[in-house]
C-alpha cells in the first residue's frame, strides 16, 4: 500500500496537527518498529502538556479526537493500516488510569478518567456523523465515510464501547430495505438489494460493524436510544399503536433476535444477489460468517 499522505487544513487543525500525522505516519506501516502503544504514550504526553498549562483536557480531547476522526477517514477501512489507528486508539483505553479535570463548562464535578473512559470520543464521533466538508465529491465522501465507520467499528469492539446505535443505523440502512413508489398507489417495500441506493458502500459499512461488533450485537433485546428502522423491519401505524400501548416498541427501535435473524437472512440476499458486484457479496459473506462465528460460540 502506498504511504498515507493526510490531508488537513492547517488553518482549523489544531497546533499540535504536525505532531499528531507525523506519528501516525511512522506508526501505521505493518512493518513500523513504532508500536501503537508507543504512539499512545506519545499523545498522552501531549495531552499531560497541555494540561500542565491550563489545568483542564476538554480542549486538548475535543481538538485531538476531532482531529483524529477526520484522519480515519483518510485510511483505507479494510486495511492494516486502519487495524492499527485503532489499536492506538485501544492503546490509549489501557494506559494507566488517572483522575483529571475536564473543565468547569461540564459541570462543577468535572473530573473524568483519561485516557480509561476515552472522554469525549464518543460526543465528537456523533459530529462526524453528521457532515464530511472535506470530501471533494459524493463518491470521495461515501468511500470516506466507509472508512470512518469501519475505525469506529474497530474501536468500538476494542473498547467495549456501547456504539449499538451508530450499528444500527449502518445495518438498517443496507439491510432493511428501501421503498418504491408506485403511481397512483400506496408505496411497496423493495426487498432487492440492488434497489438500495449506494448499496456498495452501505453493505461494506454495514458489514464492517458485524464483522467487529457481532457478539456485542447478538443475544440482546433491548432499546437503542436513537436506533432507526427500514421498511422491512418498522411497523406500520396500526402495528406501532399496538406495541407503543404493549410497551414492547423497544422490540422495533433497538436489539432483538428477532431482528438479527432478518439481518443475517438480508446479508444472505446480498449475498446471493447476482445483480450486485463480487466485493459486495463477499463483504456480506463475511458479515454472514461472523454472525455465524458468533452464533456457534454462545451454543459452546
Amino acid at each position: 500500500m502506498p504511504e498515507l499522505s493526510f490531508q488537513f487544513d492547517p488553518e482549523s487543525a489544531p497546533s499540535f496537527a504536525d505532531e499528531v500525522v507525523s506519528l501516525l505516519k511512522s506508526t501505521l506501516p505493518p512493518d513500523s518498529p513504532q508500536s501503537p502503544s508507543d504512539a499512545a504514550k506519545a499523545i498522552d504526553l501531549l495531552c499531560n502538556k497541555k494540561y500542565e498549562e491550563v489545568g483542564e483536557v476538554s480542549g486538548f480531547l475535543w481538538a485531538f479526537w476531532d482531529f483524529f476522526h477526520d484522519l480515519a477517514r483518510q485510511v483505507p477501512y479494510d486495511s492494516e493500516e486502519q487495524r492499527r489507528f485503532a489499536a492506538i486508539v485501544k492503546a490509549l483505553h489501557d494506559l494507566p488510569p488517572r483522575t483529571v479535570k475536564l473543565g468547569a463548562s461540564w459541570g462543577e464535578d468535572s473530573t473524568t478518567q483519561l485516557w480509561t473512559a476515552l472522554p469525549l470520543f464518543g460526543v465528537t464521533y456523533r459530529e462526524k456523523t453528521d457532515a464530511d466538508l472535506q470530501a471533494s465529491g459524493e463518491v470521495e465522501k461515501l468511500e470516506r465515510d466507509v472508512n470512518l465507520q469501519w475505525y469506529a467499528a474497530q474501536v468500538a469492539s476494542l473498547c467495549d464501547l456501547y456504539f449499538e446505535m451508530y450499528a444500527i443505523w449502518a445495518l438498517a440502512d443496507a439491510l432493511e430495505g428501501t421503498m418504491t413508489e408506485i403511481r397512483g398507489a400506496p408505496n411497496v417495500v423493495n426487498e432487492d438489494p440492488s434497489a438500495v441506493k449506494d448499496i456498495a458502500y452501505k453493505t461494506r459499512s454495514a458489514a464492517g460493524w458485524m464483522i467487529h461488533t457481532a457478539r456485542q450485537l447478538h443475544g440482546h433485546d433491548e432499546d437503542v436510544e436513537g436506533a432507526t428502522a427500514g421498511p422491512l423491519w418498522k411497523p406500520s401505524k396500526q402495528e406501532a399503536r399496538e406495541l407503543q400501548r404493549s410497551l414492547q416498541k423497544k422490540r422495533v427501535y433497538g436489539l432483538s433476535p428477532q431482528r438479527w435473524g432478518l439481518w443475517k437472512q438480508r446479508f444472505g440476499c446480498v449475498r446471493d444477489c447476482d445483480k450486485l458486484d463480487q466485493e459486495t457479496r463477499e463483504y456480506a459473506r463475511r458479515a454472514f460468517r461472523a454472525m455465524e462465528e458468533v452464533e456457534q460460540k454462545k451454543q459452546e
